[in-house]
């Protein structure tokens, strides 16, 4: 009786204090395990997500592919022929991003820095070579004329004349010397001389003089979550400015983050990225969901509206700058592009108005290759997967003034387009899965303490019914046997 009597008060203990540490924990854990999610993504100096943001921990690939003018010379004989672009590469660099003169601003929860892009080309992983030529509609020739074409009729001419005696239509060149190299130009050289600047750089090339750059991209201001993780990794002043100097109105408002880092995204059906490349904000929309070695992401994709110039959206007019708009899916970057004429499309002229496509061949859009996608996963807010596209055209307009651009028919002349791409590896995605499984692997171990406390309870209380039953059998069989012995009429045989 006894030893039954402690057994009861053991398991009686055990289920009580499984009870109580199962509720406390089924109440405080997983908000433990929240706190800890957040120390580690907040931007803090000894933060996980620090050490992934000031400096790329992933392979992060630039894919560049050219285009190849194969035409020039029978477009300008006949005007009915279109010009043709031959697609190029894509040539492969691999990039690696830093976070420098850091600056925490404490008081509102902001850091201030600069960011250093360096890339390496990858030749086994590209298609053709830096020493590769390509022929392309000159973009200075192309830019003079574009700054001049409202200017008085004198101005016009001049300027065309000295244009005509020192640059041609089309220029060739090396893979490298467009993009990184950078090559020598007449007209860039006489501008020098005469103290002009066209651009400020000695040489053209798309990417030239950004390598290793601390300041081509600007100077940065975001929000570190430590306030607010719903607000970590947004952009706040870009170049010391809440609003993009580029862009009036509803256009220029810097929204978003630059990418790399974001907060919790668990229900957004919009997404905003900042692009120095392009002065402003580009907004994906929620695509369902995908995968990627086992974690599973919120993806965003361009659609139509991402770079409608008020054709479909009536708050991105402001995007128009000329009296005649461009049609919908090509955005105008030329006050960006210090005056080039420059227009920005995802590839190929992919979700554009198929006017972009009557007046050339070549392009063939596709939503597998050419669309912008980006996978977050939402509890963390942690890119999954990235691919960045964007392409980069000309507007090319037939001039009567000038010989060179005289029978060009109208067009948007592709120059090249990119990728910026990136994937989880399988080591963060481990790391990843082990963070994510905390709150719940909280949950169901306090729920398995608190099973354990009713297993405990109900042990305890079937210990106890036996051992009344076994009490209860003990007390009624003496009496039994009494009754036995004082039956009338028994007898001994």
């Amino acid at each position: 009786m006894r030893r039954t009597k402690i057994k009861i008060g053991i398991f009686s203990v055990t289920a009580l204090v499984c009870l109580l540490l199962g509720t406390s924990s089924l109440i405080f854990l997983e908000s433990f395990f929240q706190n800890i999610i957040k120390q580690e993504l907040t931007l803090s100096p000894s933060s996980r997500s620090y050490k992934m943001w000031m400096k790329t921990p992933i392979p992060m690939y630039l894919k560049i592919r050219l285009f190849n003018w194969t035409n020039p010379a029978e477009v300008q004989k006949n005007p009915t022929v279109k010009p043709h672009f031959n697609q190029m590469g894509p040539y492969v660099f691999r990039e690696v991003n830093y976070k420098v003169h850091q600056v925490w601003n404490n008081g509102n929860s902001t850091i201030t820095f600069q960011q250093q892009r360096i890339w390496h080309f990858e030749p086994d992983l590209s298609n053709g070579k830096l020493t590769d030529y390509v022929t392309t509609i000159n973009p200075i020739a192309s830019t003079i004329v574009y700054m001049v074409r409202n200017k008085n009729a004198l101005f016009k001419t001049l300027a065309i004349k000295i244009l005509e005696r020192l640059e041609k239509l089309t220029v060739t060149k090396t893979v490298g010397q467009f993009l990184f190299d950078g090559y020598e130009d007449p007209l860039l050289d006489a501008a020098t001389q005469a103290k002009l600047k066209l651009i400020p750089f000695d040489k053209f090339g798309w990417f030239y003089s950004r390598n290793g750059s601390e300041n081509y991209d600007g100077i940065f201001n975001i929000l570190t979550g430590a306030s607010n993780m719903n607000e970590l990794g947004m952009l706040q002043e870009w170049k010391y400015k809440q609003v993009s100097p580029y862009f009036p109105n509803t256009c220029g408002p810097i929204k978003g983050t630059n990418g790399d880092l974001w907060p919790p995204l668990p229900n957004n059906n919009t997404v905003s990225v900042f692009s120095p490349d392009v002065c402003t904000s580009l907004t994906l929309k929620s695509n369902g969901k995908s995968e990627w070695l086992g974690v599973t992401g919120n993806m965003y994709v361009s659609d139509e509206d991402m770079l409608d110039n008020g054709t479909r959206v009536d708050s991105r007019q402001c995007y128009c700058k000329d009296v005649k708009c461009q049609p919908s899916g090509v955005l105008n970057v030329s006050s960006c592009k210090f005056g080039a004429p420059a227009f920005v499309s995802l590839p190929h002229f992919y979700l554009a108005d198929e006017s972009y496509r009557e007046n050339i061949t070549g392009m063939e859009p596709n939503k597998e290759d050419h669309e912008f996608q980006l996978v977050i996963e939402p509890t963390t807010g942690i890119p999954v997967k990235v691919r960045a596209a964007l392409q980069i055209n000309f507007l090319i307009e037939p001039d009567e003034s000038s010989s060179f651009f005289k029978n060009i028919p109208r067009m948007y002349a592709p120059m090249l387009w990119f990728t910026q791409e990136t994937n989880l590896t399988s080591q963060y995605a481990d790391e990843m899965k082990l963070l994510l499984l905390l709150p719940p692997l909280g949950k169901w171990i306090s729920i398995s303490v608190m099973v354990i406390g009713i297993i405990c309870i109900f042990y305890s209380v079937f210990i106890y019914v036996r051992q009344r039953r076994s009490d209860m059998n003990e007390n009624l069989l003496p009496k039994d046997r009494e009754n036995e012995e004082i039956q009338p009429g028994a007898t001994d045989e």
